[in-house]
């Protein structure tokens, strides 16, 4: 009964793979990277000037609907991992999806900054963690093969690159319009294609590979993925990159990742992170030095911009060459909650440097040397590789196969 159990799901899975049904998935990934991940992001720091003008409050409290959001979109992955395990994939989307852009929707009638901050930061936040983190396991699963799989985690990116580049020309258009109320409805309307869009992606995933896995949290899946070299090397990356390090350049960026995929992911990617972090590093460099020179200035924003955009490309990539296909969905969730902890941190201690200091320059040095740490960490896997990869080889000859001892 299990071979037969295993050969029709096999069928079942060679009849998707040749049709069309993967790339409504992908569509729809991309969608939700564009109104979940870049929209809200985008749209706040542009709103919060007309809250705080309206209420007269505080800019750091104002700004806290923003970090609230960004923070528990990505910081939330593991939580988000954990939920979905125990109520569902479908069930999570969709719930997800109601509470944020109900939650945006609901802002528009708030009557102080407090009630606006909750709705938006953490409303928003914990509902549309479940989409975002969502749209990498839907990708992984709707593409059979690492090569294609990596290629398509890549190209969902670029809807948040469009979505940075596009959102604040129509924030602006809203503002100017409707006003700060009249944005977060519209926003909220925006915001509740992403049922639309999970009605979408359920109805076109392949069939589970395995649908008796356990539902359980297991603490050794979330130790096992740090035993793997790259993964924790790309997570020591992550965290400082969130910490201390985007317009038309990054969205490049993310589009160059694309047909560069293959070249990136020889042998591996995060081999190519130690003379792309290095980039970045002179980019964040040339600021405090040409600050009086324009043409510098451009340059070194087109230079952050492409690396930022092709280093945020590689997030589920890189995932997916570190971990085996078990290990994948804790170690997406793991990927966003180190980025949105080490965003919120990023935020607070820039602006400790620029209070002990007075300006901006220490930021970009703090910047330009986590970078360049994080190239060294690339660079050093290398060896680090090769030495396992030796250590592993003189263990199977010493271990030599006898058919003598086994009979």
């Amino acid at each position: 009964m299990a071979t037969s159990s295993k050969g029709k799901s096999s069928l079942t899975r060679e009849r998707y793979d040749k049709s069309n049904r993967s790339y409504v998935v992908f569509v729809g990934s991309l969608l939700i990277h564009f109104i979940a991940m870049a929209m809200p992001s985008a749209m706040l720091g542009i709103v919060y000037v007309d809250v705080i003008r309206e209420f007269k409050a505080d800019a750091s409290w104002a700004a806290l609907m923003q970090s609230l959001y960004r923070g528990i979109v990505f910081g939330g992955g593991v939580v988000a991992e954990l939920v979905i395990r125990r109520v569902g994939e479908f069930p999570c989307m969709m719930a997800g999806s109601l509470l944020g852009s109900l939650s945006f929707l609901a802002a528009a009638f708030a009557e102080n900054v407090t009630t606006i901050v909750l709705l938006i930061g953490v409303g928003g936040g914990c509902g549309f963690v479940f989409p975002v983190f969502l749209s990498y396991v839907n990708v992984r699963r709707a593409f059979y093969g690492d090569s294609s799989a990596a290629k398509f985690l890549t190209s969902i990116t670029i809807g948040a690159g469009m979505g940075f580049l596009v959102t604040p020309y129509m924030i602006e258009f809203f503002l100017r319009e409707f006003g700060w109320r009249g944005t977060f409805m519209i926003a909220g309307g925006i915001f509740f294609h992403l049922v639309l869009i999970g009605v979408a992606v359920k109805l076109n995933l392949p069939p589970l590979e395995d649908p008796t896995e356990s539902k359980d949290f297991k603490w050794r899946d979330q130790v096992a993925v740090f035993k793997k070299r790259g993964f924790s090397v790309y997570m020591f990356d992550v965290f400082l990159f969130g910490m201390f390090v985007s317009g038309v350049f990054n969205l490049a960026g993310r589009i160059l990742a694309v047909p560069l995929s293959s070249f990136f992911s020889r042998p591996k990617i995060l081999y190519h992170w130690s003379y792309i972090c290095l980039a970045l590093a002179l980019s964040h460099a040339l600021y405090p030095f040409f600050l009086q020179s324009y043409p510098v200035l451009i340059v070194a924003s087109g230079l952050y911009g492409i690396c930022f955009g092709v280093l945020f490309s590689q997030g589920g990539p890189i995932v997916l060459q570190s971990l085996p296909l078990d290990l994948y969905p804790i170690g997406m969730a793991t990927d966003l909650t180190f980025y949105g902890v080490s965003s919120a941190f990023g935020g607070y201690i820039g602006g400790f440097i620029r209070d002990i200091t007075g300006g901006y320059d220490g930021v970009f040095y703090v910047a330009s040397i986590s970078s360049i740490i994080c190239s060294f960490a690339s660079l050093l896997l290398i060896p680090m590789d090769k030495l396992y990869k030796k250590k592993d080889g003189e263990n199977v000859h010493k271990n030599p196969f006898s058919i003598i001892s086994h009979l």
